[in-house]
């Protein structure tokens, strides 16, 4: 019964993937080329790129998903809050990562944009998403907790910095990060309120900020960005703290109040999303095999790119991504 779920499942995802990724990615260039006439500005190439990836990447694989328990998909309306959604943070992001505003600044268009003056095209973006999200969500004052508590774990994140950061706050930055950022996202649906998958939200966004994190370790370094996966030094460790997160993950949608095939399909969809992190935790299980001291990991930095960086358009990857998602997916 699970093995034909799976195969239900995948192929399903795989089919929108192919008919749905292209023509979303399309509309969310459109859409944002709207947004530049209406403030007389450009997306830089690369912010461009990220907003339209993760908009289309988040829509099929995680908001369509979690309409998927009331039986359907999401509509134009939801979509639309859904790329508002990152265009507001990829712009809200480069204020902190570019320094183009003070922690003083930010926190003035965060909590009173209304009265800030907005000097640039990026921050007059971030006012109308902001306000645009935040007057159009059913439940506001809930909506503004959780970007809250996003904001402050993003000026958290300025310690990983700081080479004295401890394991335990690095791991409160990383799951409160990925968490809230979660969490914003059920308040874009219009589907009725399921209390219990807040839960959901919120673990698969730790997990999915573990994986950017295992996924980064090459680039944080050169940045002199610190999290757990730069401070892994044996693959075991690393491993557990992965795979707590993930089975947590799957026990939040074992709570979900809703029928057995759709907690199945969910679990299976997001659990593609998990596997992605154990894929990388392999490389790391294989540098460590083939290190020396085959008991502890390699020093990243005495490592080419290559070894840390993982390529997903490899089949050999692309096989374990499916394998991971069986092994973990069940129920």
């Amino acid at each position: 019964m699970y093995l034909f779920s799976f195969i239900k499942s995948i192929g399903s995802l795989t089919l929108k993937t192919f008919s749905g990724l292209k023509q979303s990615e399309k509309w969310a260039k459109a859409y944002l080329y709207t947004v530049e006439e209406k403030f007389n500005g450009k997306f830089d190439k690369k912010t461009l790129e990220k907003i339209v990836k993760r908009y289309s990447i988040q829509q099929h694989f995680i908001n369509d998903s979690f309409s998927s328990l009331f039986g359907r998909n999401n509509v134009e309306k939801e979509k639309e809050r859904n790329l508002l959604y990152f265009i507001m943070v990829s712009v809200y992001d480069d204020f902190f990562d570019d320094k183009t505003l003070t922690i003083e600044q930010i926190d003035s268009i965060f909590y009173h944009p209304e009265t800030f003056t907005p000097q640039t095209f990026f921050e007059k973006v971030f006012i109308y998403t902001h306000t645009r999200l935040l007057n159009d969500v059913a439940d506001k004052a809930q909506y503004f907790k959780d970007f809250e508590g996003l904001h402050i774990a993003q000026k958290d994140s300025l310690e990983q910095f700081n080479p004295k950061v401890t394991d335990e706050a690095l791991l409160s930055i990383t799951t409160r990060k990925g968490g809230y950022c979660l969490l914003m996202c059920r308040h874009y649906l219009d589907t009725p309120y399921l209390p219990e998958a807040d839960a959901s939200w919120y673990a698969l966004g730790g997990v999915i900020q573990l994986t950017n994190d295992l996924y980064d370790i090459y680039k944080d370094m050169q940045e002199g960005i610190i999290t757990l996966a730069v401070r892994a030094k044996q693959y075991e460790a690393i491993y557990a703290l992965y795979h707590s997160h993930a089975v947590a993950l799957n026990e939040t949608i074992r709570q979900l109040p809703v029928t057995k095939n759709r907690k199945s399909d969910l679990s299976i969809i997001l659990n593609v999303i998990a596997a992605f992190g154990y894929v990388a935790l392999d490389n790391l299980k294989r540098l460590q095999a083939n290190n020396s001291n085959n008991s502890i990991l390699p020093a990243f930095e005495n490592l080419a790119r290559k070894e840390l960086i993982i390529d997903m358009e490899k089949n050999i990857n692309r096989y374990k991504l499916l394998k991971f998602t069986y092994q973990n997916a069940a129920l």
